[in-house]
């Protein structure tokens, strides 16, 4: 199954079961696109840290195409991506993964790297007893979901459909002050304090001090995202809290 074609087969296939008279729900489909945009970030990552090997290569792309795979059920159970009101999707779409991927002739540690790599891509922190062996694999695939959410937030403000992929946004207007000072405490943000696209925003600022490989943060700052993040939340006072994150990412 070292297959980039194969793994791609199989994932068309499981994304197709989820179709209705032919059609994936809009927020699905949202999601396969996502996911492959993913797969060419992390890819992309790999490369660029010369991981070259062509099992690194199957695993890279694999990892960054699977990484969501518990969100199409996810929604046609829920109706939501809240893990909160629903349930963790990675730890759901590893067991997926376990039970169903095809792992013929994938030997049992790239299966646990692949594994370990979509079970923690959503967690607040990759855990300390991780195996080395799999920590990168964890890594790769925080960096290039985060990635692609960086850009694909922008670029729906940008375009001014951003309230259909974060619906419940549009509600509030504003930042929670318990958020605020749970950044300016801890440097990150818990959705619990969130309720604004503004809340969102902050937090997702924070995120940036999470990317582990230096190309990450490189590729945002040099499209600007950081510093439009900082733009639009500059009227909420908090420029010395933006400007503290900001100089750290930029620093790593």
């Amino acid at each position: 199954m070292y297959s980039t074609e194969k793994t791609e087969e199989w994932f068309s296939v499981y994304v197709d079961s989820f179709r209705v008279d032919g059609a994936l729900e809009n927020m699905q489909e949202l999601k396969r696109k996502h996911s492959w945009r993913v797969c060419g970030i992390a890819c992309a990552i790999a490369e660029s840290l010369e991981w070259n090997e062509p099992r690194d290569r199957w695993l890279a792309h694999a990892i960054g195409l699977l990484h969501d795979t518990a969100r199409f059920e996810q929604y046609r159970d829920y109706k939501t991506f809240a893990d909160a009101a629903s349930f963790d999707h990675g730890d759901r779409g590893a067991e997926i993964l376990a039970r169903e991927f095809d792992w013929e002739d994938v030997e049992d540690g790239d299966r646990e790297k692949l594994l370990a790599a979509v079970r923690f891509h959503n967690k607040i922190e990759i855990p300390p007893k991780t195996p080395l062996a799999q920590y990168r694999w964890c890594a790769l695939a925080r960096d290039a979901d985060k990635i692609d959410v960086f850009r694909m937030v922008q670029s729906r403000i940008d375009n001014g459909t951003i309230y259909d992929m974060l619906p419940r946004h549009k509600k509030v207007t504003g930042l929670s002050p318990a958020l605020v000072e749970e950044v300016r405490a801890t440097g990150r943000g818990s959705y619990k304090n969130a309720r604004s696209l503004q809340d969102y925003r902050l937090i997702q600022l924070t995120w940036g001090l999470d990317l582990n490989f230096p190309v990450s943060a490189a590729t945002l700052r040099e499209e600007g995202i950081f510093a439009r993040i900082a733009e639009d939340l500059e009227k909420y006072e908090i420029k010395d809290l933006t400007g503290e994150i900001i100089k750290k990412i930029y620093n790593m």
